[in-house]
């Protein structure tokens, strides 16, 4: 699979950023986006996403937006694209407007370790806020389980590195049973 979009979800500490690096090292062209670094652009007026008000959600939907269009123009230039983030289902919605029409399928993955696995992990990150890990993981969890979350879920706690998580992210791009958009 060359040329394809792949979104990769979870709450903090599912393994995400450590995914999508090894993704990258498997394709001579590819970009990773890390949307939180998007999100960090906004220098003033800033809110952290966990804050709920109309400001934090305008700058969630302006953070996927601009990733998406890093992606379109990346896949212009014939890229493929991993874009990190967190994505429930109304973010999921905001991906798929905002890339339709780029061209080449356009993947969801959300990596959904156990709560204790994810905990886990999380906790050796430097800014680790086990109160959001629990709320993500039961809203994604929720979200699947109700059928509302778009893609596929992947539950990555066996999974011995992130190498193997990719294998699994890969396999399920190439099937096409992750598809956001054809």
């Amino acid at each position: 699979m060359s040329q394809h979009v792949i979104i990769l979800s979870g709450p903090p500490g599912a393994g995400k950023t450590a995914v999508a690096e090894a993704l990258c090292e498997r394709y001579d062209r590819m970009l990773h986006v890390e949307v939180d670094e998007l999100r960090h652009m906004v220098k003033a007026g800033y809110r952290h996403p966990w804050t709920g008000d109309a400001q934090a959600h305008e700058q969630l939907v302006l953070a996927a937006r601009n990733a998406s269009a890093i992606a379109r123009e990346s896949v212009a230039m014939r890229y493929a694209v991993v874009i990190d983030d967190v994505v429930p289902a109304e973010m999921a919605k905001v991906y798929h407007e905002a890339l339709a029409g780029a061209g080449v399928p356009v993947h969801l993955v959300t990596l959904l370790p156990t709560i204790e696995v994810t905990l886990a992990r999380d906790a050796s990150r430097r800014f680790s806020i086990p109160e959001r890990v629990h709320v993500l993981h039961e809203r994604l969890a929720s979200e699947a389980e109700s059928g509302a979350l778009p893609g596929t879920v992947l539950d990555s706690s066996g999974d011995r590195d992130a190498a193997l998580t990719a294998d699994r992210v890969q396999e399920v791009a190439e099937r096409g049973t992750a598809l956001l958009l054809a």
